[in-house]
């Protein structure tokens, strides 16, 4: 499998037609000296784009990997933390250390029984409000906590790995209400046979043999009394996630290659349905892939055509056009910058 680039930034205030590297210093690496690209915003609504410029700087920070994704900020250690998760390792960047392994194995330790071929690493990570690093596992088949020491990673404690004492299939995105509840999808892409599989011609080939549950859920983890509920099962394919700023509303895409789109459920009945599949251009490369909430109730999402930024009401606000097409994205230390693996 190619390699692909990981952990790129876009400045999302800056508005500048010629952007020079003083200009995201914060945020360069100590081992690069690289003046940025800048993209010109598409904007469908600029009335409901607060907080996005017409133009953005945009910089790789390292590359290499095989399935960059998951990355989330450390606000405790100012760094940021992403999975490759064909790769099986968590990755860190900072501005002062640059680039290194934060943890390996990540998603695939032995725990579960897997296929062989499929895709087995770490892929969403998050904070819960305890600031203890939640890790959706593929290759384990469970959420699970990575004890820190120091902003250092150690031990690996399941959370769940079964519903109705079936193992789940590859828990892959998640999302923490303020409670500590976790939300999180279970798509089935521990079990692509990447070998045989295509994304891009929309070629997906799965094994069947280890599954134990008959379909892909979208569940709620209860912090009070440590349960798992399905919340709804109608997606083949849901992964990334976010709440809206009540959360009475828990946003999903799907990454169907072949029928873009993101569901919207109620968190307390888990009903609900279609919320936005387009318009789209004919040459938007990519898929809906992993999201994250701004504070002003705006999705941002890896999309087809780039990073999408969704309003509430579900009509898109802006395009963030990018050089490939995005797997995640994650704000800052503030909602100025965005991290995006490709």
């Amino acid at each position: 499998m190619p390699t692909r680039l990981c952990a790129a930034i876009l400045v999302l205030t800056n508005a500048t037609n010629a952007v020079s590297a003083d200009d995201v210093q914060e945020n360069s690496p100590a081992d690069k000296n690289i003046t940025p690209s800048v993209l010109k915003v598409v904007f469908q609504d600029k009335s409901k784009a607060s907080g996005l410029s017409e133009s953005v700087a945009y910089e790789v920070l390292c590359e290499g990997f095989k399935i960059a994704e998951g990355p989330i900020w450390d606000h405790a250690n100012n760094q940021l933390l992403f999975s490759d998760v064909n790769g099986n390792e968590i990755h860190r960047w900072s501005a002062d250390k640059g680039h290194g392994v934060f943890l390996e194995p990540s998603g695939n330790t032995g725990h579960a029984p897997t296929f062989a071929e499929g895709v087995l690493g770490s892929n969403g990570l998050f904070f819960d409000p305890q600031g203890k690093l939640v890790v959706c596992q593929h290759g384990d088949r469970r959420m699970a906590i990575v004890e820190l020491t120091e902003g250092k990673p150690g031990k690996i404690k399941t959370i769940v790995d079964r519903f109705d004492g079936k193992r789940f299939n590859s828990p892959n995105d998640l999302t923490i209400a303020k409670n500590g509840d976790i939300y999180f999808s279970d798509p089935p892409y521990g079990f692509l046979n990447i070998a045989i599989s295509n994304p891009n011609e929309n070629k997906m080939v799965f094994d069947k043999e280890l599954r134990e549950l008959d379909h892909c859920g979208i569940y709620c983890w209860s912090a009070k009394d440590q349960t798992v509920r399905l919340l709804n099962k109608s997606m083949d394919f849901p992964n990334g996630m976010g709440l809206s700023a009540d959360e009475k509303w828990l946003y999903v895409n799907s990454s169907d290659m072949g029928n873009p789109h993101i569901n919207r459920y109620s968190t307390r009945t888990g009903e609900g349905g279609l919320f936005f599949n387009g318009p789209f251009g004919e040459d938007d490369a990519g898929w809906f892939d992993g999201m994250k909430m701004h504070s002003n109730g705006n999705i941002y999402t890896a999309g087809p055509g780039g990073i999408l930024v969704i309003s509430p009401e579900g009509k898109k606000v802006a395009t963030i056009p990018l050089p490939a097409p995005a797997t995640n994205c994650c704000f800052g230390q503030d909602e100025k910058t965005m991290y995006i693996t490709l």
